[in-house]
């Protein structure tokens, strides 16, 4: 697995991506981050440099972390199937957890008849077989939905479409497996065990992970707190990148 440490100042913040990227989709944030924060990334198995394991499931996704990252503890933020894994790791590996970040994140993706918060079974499924069948359409359709009606729109799909479209085929079979985790997980009756400062980040116009599930995470998580970024969709981190900066500056900064 693929760990980088990208220098910085301050203790060790382990970024964790969503699904269909890598770690260059925190571009736009490091900088800034490392500020404050001595910055790691991650390429989850299957996705940039980081080749699929077998089998692949959120249990071992967070075993490969915890073994290559060389650190003992660290902050961990997470975003969408990245929050997840930050999640998992809090929940199964709390030694290695200090403080913990959720953005754009749910503990069930997918709805169920008790959990009105994810997205449409149906919807998801026709994503997952289009997936199979054309991974860069697919690619292209999941951009779409994650920046419609934000703020530069077209620069942030530019670089969407630049950086992540572009893919190796040892990838294909990760990101299909990846896609499985998301159908899968379903954390709720396990998150009232994180017991780790928690700043859960939420878009008011997200459509992939409602900003009602980030308000039944705050509920749950006993030693969180939730800002809510008016405006935004699922990339919180792209469209608002100094709103974002500043509450992870803050929370990680407080000694609480």
């Amino acid at each position: 697995m693929k760990i980088k440490s990208l220098g910085g100042r301050g203790e060790p913040l382990l970024m964790i991506h969503g699904w269909g990227v890598n770690s260059e989709i925190w571009t736009s944030l490091v900088d800034e981050l490392k500020l404050f924060v001595t910055v790691y990334v991650v390429d989850l198995p299957g996705m940039g440099g980081s080749k699929s394991i077998s089998p692949y499931t959120l249990d071992n996704i967070a075993k490969e972390i915890k073994a290559n990252m060389r650190l003992k503890r660290c902050n961990i933020l997470g975003w969408s199937l990245g929050g997840q894994v930050a999640m998992y790791l809090a929940i199964k590996m709390p030694e290695f957890v200090k403080k913990l970040i959720l953005m754009s994140t749910t503990p069930c993706f997918v709805e169920k008849m008790d959990w009105p918060y994810g997205v449409k079974k149906q919807f998801f499924s026709n994503f997952e077989m289009e997936a199979k069948k054309n991974l860069n359409n697919t690619l292209m359709k999941f951009f779409l939905i994650q920046t419609m009606s934000i703020n530069d729109s077209k620069k942030v799909m530019s670089f969407l479409r630049k950086t992540f479209i572009e893919f190796r085929d040892i990838n294909k079979s990760g990101m299909e497996s990846a896609l499985n985790v998301l159908k899968k997980t379903d954390l709720r009756n396990e998150v009232k065990k994180i017991d780790k400062l928690t700043l859960i980040i939420t878009g008011d116009k997200d459509r992939l992970t409602n900003i009602k599930a980030s308000v039944w995470l705050n509920a749950k998580i006993k030693e969180s707190s939730l800002k809510e970024v008016k405006g935004a969709n699922h990339m919180p981190f792209i469209s608002h990148r100094e709103t974002v900066t500043a509450s992870v500056k803050e929370f990680l900064q407080n000694d609480q």
